[in-house]
């Protein structure tokens, strides 16, 4: 690769004072220069015309590093590298972050305190770095704008949040589930509180009444002198001519057409 071919680079200068210093991809301080597309890869970009930004861009250590494998040629291409390494990284301080806070921590021992409170706060660092949306910056005289975050609003039964962990904390403490299965139930809800805890509870309702039903099948089988199997078979397709009736109220009229004559 010839110096001729470095100058293909432009430098990405922030358009607002404020913004200068920062790191492109995550808004912490920077310190090193990243090239989009990488300058090894040069070559292939010039020769195919793929698309590529032909920038230099203010990095900040960290995410440098991270850059070091990536050979994507657009710098939000580069940006979404980033950010799948901070949370691959910083996974275990997200879950900390997402699942704790301070009035959590009351009662427990000091050293688990200082632990959790550790864990909080970097994991409030990577939750910032990922939600960073990079800034307006200049090439030859050209304004590009960084992507705008589309704010998503949460809702939970009227309760508006901006913010998914906030929303994740207050359903799971209002409607007492734990934290880990509620965020199951959420992404197979495509992240709809209302529905995710509603389909929750749908599903702890079948669990308690296959229980329930387990119950009285084997009371009523040892009572009567049953298989449990032909009991449970029964009851089954009984439920489903008779709707209105309850599982004790099936019973009995197994028993009475079933069993009595």
């Amino acid at each position: 690769m010839s110096d001729s071919d470095i100058g293909v680079y432009s430098y990405a200068r922030p358009v607002h004072y404020q913004d200068t210093g920062l790191c492109y991809y995550c808004g912490c301080e920077s310190e090193f220069e990243d090239y989009a597309p990488p300058k090894e890869d040069l070559p292939f970009y010039l020769k195919s015309g793929d698309s590529c930004s032909f920038a230099i861009i203010p990095t900040c250590k960290e995410c440098i590093g991270f850059l070091k494998s990536c050979r994507e040629g657009v710098i939000e291409d580069r940006k979404k590298y980033v950010n799948k390494y901070i949370e691959r990284k910083y996974r275990k301080a997200l879950n900390i972050y997402e699942r704790w806070n301070d009035e959590d921590l009351v009662d427990l021992s000091e050293a688990f305190i200082i632990s959790i409170k550790a864990g909080i706060k970097l994991g409030e660092e990577a939750y910032s770095r990922l939600r960073f949306i990079g800034f307006e910056y200049e090439i030859d005289g050209n304004v590009f704008h960084a992507r705008r975050r589309n704010i998503t609003v949460f809702s939970v039964f009227g309760e508006k949040f901006d913010d998914f962990r906030n929303a994740l904390q207050y359903a799971a403490r209002t409607y007492k589930i734990r934290i880990n299965i509620l965020k199951e139930w959420l992404m197979e809800n495509n992240a709809e509180f209302d529905q995710a805890i509603n389909s929750y509870f749908d599903a702890k309702d079948k669990e308690l009444a296959e229980k329930e039903k387990k119950r009285l099948c084997k009371e009523f089988a040892k009572e009567h002198k049953q298989n449990s199997n032909f009991v449970k078979g029964a009851l089954d397709a009984y439920m489903t001519v008779n709707p209105s009736l309850s599982m004790e109220g099936c019973l009995e009229l197994i028993y009475e057409e079933r069993i009595k004559k």
